[in-house]
């Protein structure tokens, strides 16, 4: 299992990095664009301080960012997974974490299902990054799992 979920936060990375690198090569208009990576890259930090217990994170969910700051934060959280991930002792991937929502909620998961939703939340906005550069007649990148695991 952890093998599995080492190889679905390298498939973030590259596909997070192939959306950077479009938005970096881009001349678009729709600030949208950068509100829905930064929230992607936020939540990824957000999710990860929730397992390590760190109660606050310094990217607030839905600040948008400049496209430096966005580079630095891909950099940032896809080392820290894969660190994490690395060098967490898992008995299993069933242990509970306890934490509170951006509203204050309770809510408790485990961490197979933090990790099931991290992957998932980034892959429901870098499709929704995709129909807006489309929008713009700017081409996005492919960032299907299977185009990761075909050149890997």
């Amino acid at each position: 299992m952890k093998k599995h979920f080492r190889d679905l936060f390298q498939y973030n990375d590259w596909a997070n990095q192939r959306v950077l690198i479009t938005l970096e090569q881009s001349d678009f208009k729709n600030e949208k664009l950068l509100l829905l990576f930064s929230h992607l890259l936020s939540a990824q930090i957000v999710w990860l301080n929730r397992i390590k217990d760190i109660p606050t994170s310094p990217f607030p969910i839905w600040e948008q960012y400049k496209l430096r700051e966005l580079r630095s934060m891909t950099e940032e959280s896809s080392s820290n997974w894969l660190n994490y991930l690395d060098t967490h002792k898992f008995e299993t991937f069933e242990e509970m974490v306890f934490y509170k929502n951006s509203n204050g909620r309770k809510f408790e998961n485990t961490i197979r299902e933090i990790i099931n939703q991290v992957i998932n939340h980034s892959s429901y906005h870098r499709g929704q990054i995709a129909s807006l550069l489309k929008e713009e007649g700017i081409e996005p990148p492919v960032t299907d799992y299977i185009a990761y695991a075909r050149q890997k």
